[in-house]
């Protein structure tokens, strides 16, 4: 069993004593985080990561008279993040590395350190910076009006900066080329991908004062913004048809700039005659077919010896906040909620597929469902209490549950059923698990914190312990914690393990033995600690994140 223990609001930190609350992680810890946040965006149990780009006019790091766009500087950090890439040499990409690069002059403007600060209390052992990098492209493009990017996790942060090259305003078209060929991409790619990142967002007189002129200031556009093109805040073809027709912004300063010089864009569109925008503007599905295929691409780009997990799709139904604990009685009861999906959806990936969660002509969610452990015990009815979500991809009703588990070493799985959707079953294990009521975390300051932790193992030869005294001798359950911490020149954290944590025993519940332990972490970036049961092996037993 794997779990999630509930955010607390940054303001809420100081002399805080944090309750847990947790959620099994399907189909691994990664992708149900990942897929949390990409589906969970409205409603019950919504993250709040979605909020920074609603509206997707939104500057969610400052005034909205600066005039700038969240939503579009995520796509730009992207683009400077993965450029630099040298596929030949298999180094760089999308890695996160942006974040020690920010003094160049190639990153003018404040987009760089408003995302990764945005990004930077959420990051954790499970989702790097790099990921929430590649998140932030998909959703931004995806709830902006565009199409969704297949996401897959997995990146891995670099450690210090990487190597200099992305296309200037004033950079030649043999520049900019060659910039984008080392990270793989021709020049039809490079004309593409620059009409996809460009559909939103401004160009600043702040930051670029030799692309936009100082005429572009005003009480209401104080960062002197200029648009690509007049939907600044919706992903569409728009850019396109204003550049070749020259109507609206004509495609933007980088093509009309006061400074020919600094006209990067055009000598780019110029460089076939303009046929790559020519064929982007015959249909809105070929302008989104070739940006899903291009930003996908650029999203993947990463270091050789990275490797990327499956896409992550949504899932129809899903455990939320299910988890093992005790009740006030030392009982051991398994709690949370059924998520299911009552609209379908559909997600490029190379060829389309898609998922309908209901049954053909089921219009609604089904009004009950029917839980049942593996215990062989009278299945647990449920019925949804006035919780619904909504997103893209559909709305969703949530179930709670709540059953006494009486006998562990049966509790192998559950199975969900109900009018409409497909059975489910979802494996679990009982053996070993962080108890959530008795997990907490303490911040003593904005940058300290101590989690104070419980482990139950279970008792018997079936046990846990007894499995890894078996293997290497031990006597209590072997802990591992990480913890974002921060690291100097980037807002982008690192993750710091403290293995082998001490642990003691402090009594049993219901067939299991109690243990606790406590560790003190600094320089906390306020991400999501994670507890770590290993086994013998070191392999993951149970995962809780808390914070």
């Amino acid at each position: 069993m794997k779990m999630i223990f509930s955010r607390l609001p940054i303001f809420n930190l100081l002399h805080f004593l944090a309750p847990a609350s947790s959620t099994f992680f399907y189909p691994t810890v990664q992708s149900s985080l990942l897929e949390h946040i990409l589906v969970d965006t409205h409603g019950a149990h919504a993250s709040d990561f979605i909020d920074a780009i609603t509206p997707c006019t939104n500057y969610v790091s400052g005034s909205q008279t600066l005039g700038r766009i969240t939503s579009a500087q995520w796509i730009r950090v992207a683009f400077h993040d993965f450029v630099t890439a040298d596929v030949a040499a298999g180094t760089g990409g999308l890695d996160a590395s942006i974040g020690f690069e920010t003094l160049r002059g190639e990153n003018s403007g404040s987009a760089m350190n408003d995302s990764l600060g945005f990004f930077r209390p959420r990051v954790n052992s499970k989702i790097a910076t790099a990921d929430f990098i590649a998140l932030s492209v998909v959703m931004s493009v995806g709830n902006c009006g565009g199409p969704q990017i297949p996401l897959r996790g997995g990146r891995v942060d670099a450690i210090a900066a990487g190597a200099s090259g992305v296309p200037a305003a004033d950079s030649s078209l043999e520049e900019t080329l060659g910039f984008f060929g080392g990270a793989g991409f021709n020049k039809v790619d490079s004309i593409g991908l620059t009409a996809c990142g460009h559909t939103m967002g401004n160009v600043h007189h702040k930051g670029f004062p030799t692309v936009v002129g100082a005429e572009t200031v005003s009480a209401n556009n104080t960062g002197g913004g200029v648009h690509f093109d007049s939907t600044v805040a919706t992903f569409d073809s728009l850019v396109v048809h204003e550049y070749l027709n020259g109507t609206g912004n004509r495609g933007g300063p980088l093509v009309t700039s006061f400074n020919v010089s600094s006209r990067s864009d055009l000598r780019l569109y110029e460089s076939d005659n303009n046929a790559t925008m020519a064929g982007l503007a015959t249909h809105s599905n070929v302008f989104f077919d070739t940006c899903v295929d291009l930003f996908q691409r650029m999203l993947n780009t990463v270091p050789t010896g990275v490797v990327l997990s499956d896409v992550i799709k949504p899932m129809p139904v899903k455990p939320i906040n299910a988890t093992l604990d005790f009740d006030n009685d030392g009982n051991l009861i398994f709690t949370g909620y059924i998520r299911v999906s009552s609209m379908s959806y559909i997600i490029s990936d190379q060829i389309a597929y898609s998922h309908q969660t209901l049954a053909p002509g089921t219009s609604a969610a089904p009004q009950s469902l029917t839980l049942t452990t593996s215990l062989n015990e009278q299945g647990l009815h449920l019925s949804p209490e006035s919780e619904t979500g909504s997103s893209i991809f559909g709305s969703t009703t949530f179930f709670p549950f709540n059953t006494q588990i009486s006998k562990p070493e049966a509790f192998t799985s559950f199975t969900v059923s109900g009018p409409g959707i497909s059975s489910q079953s979802f494996p679990v294990q009982s053996g070993a698990f962080v108890v959530p009521s008795l997990t907490t975390v303490t911040a003593t300051n904005i940058t300290t914190a101590t989690i104070r932790f419980s482990v139950a193992t279970r008792q018997g030869s079936g046990g846990y312990v007894s499995r890894m005294m078996k293997r290497d001798g031990a006597k209590a359950p072997n802990i591992s914690i990480q913890a974002p911490v921060a690291q100097e020149g980037t807002l982008g954290p690192k993750i710091e393990a403290f293995n082998n944590v001490a642990v003691a025993g402090v009594g049993q519940k219901a067939g299991y033995d109690v243990w606790e332990g406590s560790v003190i972490v600094y320089d906390w970036t306020l991400g999501p600690l994670s507890i770590s049961v290993l086994d013998g092996k070191g392999a993951e037993v149970d995962v809780a994140m808390v914070n």
